[in-house]
């Protein structure tokens, strides 16, 4: 496709000349590009504050070539972003809306192997950090002592029992004779402590692998998921392996999943559900599409009737299993459910449905809620099953006792039941949960490792989980005279700190950038973070942050593929049209430096387009592509080309643009040179003409000719290979593949490291040597951190001298 040049205020819509397609210098076009290319309006510049307001264009060609433009808009407005048409749309049009990719495009067969390389791979390393060592200590340390033996009696009793007094050691030995039949008060609900008992039905509930192998195997199946959700999110097995791999070697991660603690399943199934929900994302989006193929822009068109969604309904249940293991997974299904509804909302805005935005926050909020907080809800109270079923568990009968007291008139008036209209059973429940949530907000007890929310992030003062006394190390030897062994929910520094500006990497991605990548972990942050800042007298503690670590390690590796250029933008979106527009105007791509942000700039990290190729900047440049003119298309053969092995620079299948834009470029450097050179010389004398038509719309025939000028001297460099007849697709020509070109192979340290499309999923121009460096460097720092404070987070026996040296902060000790 092509960027049509700027009209003249004075000229008519329509009285241009049509280029000829088969012209020498100009690129073979589809049917369909060239009836659109009066159609389109000039979408690309936004004027400078001195400039007057453009003449709209017409939104489509007049009949009557004498027919004046019609009246000035504001810029901004839905008219100039995307004119109305009745024109029925594509199928592809709409994704590219819709921010998917074309209908033939798929992932190629080589980024899909490496992917499930990298994933295997970091799962091999969570599952050595997890498991070897695992049955050590071989006694309840922490909360061991609560809910390993609860989940010993749920599995013998169907409820949870008391204790007597000294319980805890003979459990370790083998001996559960301190259980009682009585039902004892505990704050969470069952599931995780059935989830624990699997372990000790396989390994036997007197080995310390059995109360510790399911949360070890929760942690293994986290970055197995945390790796997977980046590769949808990214399309880049680089970035699925790093954020697997800080996950992996996390000291957060690898202590909780050692211990017979709960928090490490409400990080599983808030990954599981984030992963559900952005596959959810993708099939909404394409169904919406799919329904509103063939409907033109103009006039409005009603939104489809919603479908069935099993992703959605996959998200809702997996956040009630969340919930089912502790309370704090209810957030979560708070904010899931808003960005749901946001999400659908600004889909009908991206097609342009009528009423949209009722549409979308009644219609489709409505559909969403019962998706998901019904599901979650069903699941939850489905897993008290035995609670019900068990009429000793505790508060079990508790509505009888109040109707029995209530006949006898020795019932106060607030002890009455709320819900008299409900059965028995479900009084019982929910007089229960009050019980446990009087508790909660009312814990205040102190507690030496006590740590607010505040200092989480800066891992502030992490929980001591192990420190046993020197009787209990008699027989050990560290080569000193004072040994010790101590277990310590450090996080792993180097990723928890370079976590902290990546947030705010990641926020401006997602609030600037309207990425909607970014809202992926800050909903983590959102749901599992924030709601504690609440409780502030309230006794917390920094492990709870297992149950976003994920998200934060995520957040980290979003905000690293962006400094190394492997997050490419979405379909559709802003960046993704002024990176067509440089495509094609030779500003970027292969052979050329990557655009680089202010800070690289101001850190001399080499120069940039913004400064050498017409001053481009996809934050000051709107690209004349309208959204939903002409998506990028890709015949079956493109894809058949690369999944056979030979893929194109890109790492992806080419398509629209990209393709396109390789054709237009000379097959060697000498002539890439000349055909710059050419357009440099003619621009030169005329340089804020240039500027000003490269930048804003036209408001002279004098800022037209410039435009036309640096196209005429651009044409003659055209190489021969843009005459080649385009290959035919359903609907319409695309051009075929073109050879990589020869110059597109990595440099620098890329070079060094082989970081090739098939490994980074994106073409060998878009890296950024400065962002490769930064994330080898962090990755060695997490790596060293991790191999040096392994002793520190598995109880290793050390020397005091040893472990205090990696007392970094006196907070830690």
């Amino acid at each position: 496709m092509t960027y049509p040049s700027a009209l003249s205020p004075d000229e008519p819509a329509g009285t241009r000349p049509a280029r000829d397609p088969q012209a020498p210098g100009t690129e073979p076009r589809s049917d369909d590009e060239s009836r659109s290319d009066d159609a389109r309006t000039a979408d690309s510049q936004s004027p400078g504050p001195d400039a007057p307001v453009p003449q709209a264009q017409a939104a489509s060609k007049p009949s009557d070539p004498e027919q004046p433009a019609p009246a000035a808009q504001p810029p901004g407005t839905e008219a100039d972003r995307a004119p109305a048409t009745s024109e029925p749309r594509t199928e592809n049009q709409l994704r590219h809306l819709l921010g998917l990719e074309p209908l033939e495009w798929a992932l190629p067969r080589a980024l899909r192997i490496r992917g499930w390389v990298a994933t295997a791979v970091v799962g091999v390393i969570a599952a050595l950090t997890r498991l070897v060592g695992l049955s050590h200590p071989s006694t309840l340390i922490f909360d061991e002592i609560y809910y390993v033996k609860d989940s010993y009696a749920l599995w013998t009793l169907g409820y949870e029992a008391q204790w007597a007094d000294g319980s805890d050691a003979r459990f370790a030995a083998g001996d559960f004779s301190g259980m009682s039949t009585e039902p004892s008060f505990v704050v969470h609900p069952q599931f995780g402590k059935w989830l624990l008992g699997l372990g000790m039905q396989v390994f036997g509930a007197d080995s310390a692998v059995g109360w510790r192998i399911v949360p070890a195997l929760a942690g293994i199946l986290t970055v197995v998921l945390l790796a997977r959700l980046t590769m949808r999110m990214t399309h880049s097995p680089v970035l699925a392996g790093l954020a697997g791999l800080f996950l992996a070697i996390d000291g957060v991660g690898i202590t909780e999943s050692r211990i017979g603690l709960l928090d490490v399943f409400i990080g599983l199934f808030a990954t599981l559900a984030m992963y559900c929900l952005v596959r959810d994302r993708e099939a909404s989006r394409a169904r919406l599409a799919k329904d509103l193929a063939g409907t033109p822009a103009a006039p409005r068109q009603l939104a489809p009737r919603a479908h069935l969604r099993p992703w959605l309904w996959a998200t809702g249940a997996t956040l009630g299993l969340a919930c089912s293991v502790k309370w704090s997974g209810l957030y979560l299904l708070a904010v899931v459910g808003i960005l749901v509804v946001v999400w659908d909302t600004s889909a009908l805005r991206s097609v342009k449905a009528k009423a949209w935005f009722l549409e979308g926050l009644i219609s489709r909020g409505f559909g969403d809620f019962i998706r998901l907080v019904p599901t979650a809800l069903v699941v939850y109270v489905g897993l008290w099953w035995s609670w019900f079923a068990h009429d000793r568990s505790y508060k079990r009968g508790w509505a009888v006792e109040q109707i029995a007291r209530s006949a006898e008139g020795t019932l106060g008036e607030a002890e009455r039941m709320p819900y008299s209209w409900l059965p028995n059973a479900l009084n019982d429940l929910i007089e229960y949960h009050r019980t446990i949530y009087t508790f909660h907000v009312g814990l205040g007890e102190h507690h030496p490792y006590e740590a607010g929310p505040a200092g989480w992030l800066l891992q502030w003062r992490p929980t001591s989980f192990y420190w046993p006394e020197g009787a209990e190390l008699a027989g050990t030897n560290c080569g000193s005279d004072r040994c010790i062994q101590a277990i310590t929910s450090i996080g792993n520094i180097p990723v928890w700190w370079a976590a902290i500006p990546a947030l705010l990497v990641v926020l401006a991605m997602g609030i600037g950038g309207r990425d909607w990548r970014a809202w992926v972990p800050l909903a983590g942050y959102l749901g599992l973070y924030v709601p504690w800042f609440q409780y502030p007298d309230r006794t917390i503690f920094t492990f709870y942050t297992v149950a976003f670590v994920p998200f934060v390690v995520l957040v980290l590796t979003l905000a690293l593929g962006q400094g190394m250029g492997m997050l490419k933008p979405v379909p559709g979106s802003r960046e993704a049209r002024a990176e067509e527009l440089g495509l094609r105007e030779g500003w970027i791509g292969p052979g050329l430096p990557a655009p680089r942000g202010l800070i690289a700039r101001f850190l001399g990290a080499g120069d940039t387009h913004s400064r050498a190729r017409g001053r481009w900047s996809p934050r000051r440049q709107r690209p004349q592509e309208p959204l939903g003119e002409q998506a990028p298309q890709q015949s079956a053969a493109q894809t058949a080309r690369l999944d056979d092995g030979a893929p194109h620079a890109s790492g992806h299948t080419a398509t629209g643009v990209e393709a396109s834009s390789a054709l237009t470029k000379p097959a060697d450097s000498s002539e890439s040179a000349k055909a710059v050179g050419a357009v440099e010389e003619s621009a030169q004398p005329e340089e804020p003409a240039e500027h000003a038509a490269l930048t804003k719309p036209a408001d002279s025939s004098g800022s037209a000719e410039a435009v036309g000028a640096v196209e005429e001297s651009a044409q003659p460099e055209e190489p021969a290979t843009a005459d080649a007849q385009p290959e035919e697709s359903a609907e319409g020509a695309a051009p075929s593949v073109p050879a990589e070109p020869a110059d597109s192979s990595p440099t620098g340290l890329a070079r060094v490291l082989r970081l090739t499309p098939e490994w980074t999923g994106v073409p060998t121009w878009r890296l950024r040597n400065e962002g490769v460096l930064l994330t080898v460097l962090l990755m060695t720092l997490a790596l060293s951190f991790a191999i040096l404070w392994w002793p520190i987070w598995t109880g290793q026996t050390v020397s005091y001298t040893f472990w205090r040296m990696h007392m970094l902060l006196e907070s830690w000790i």
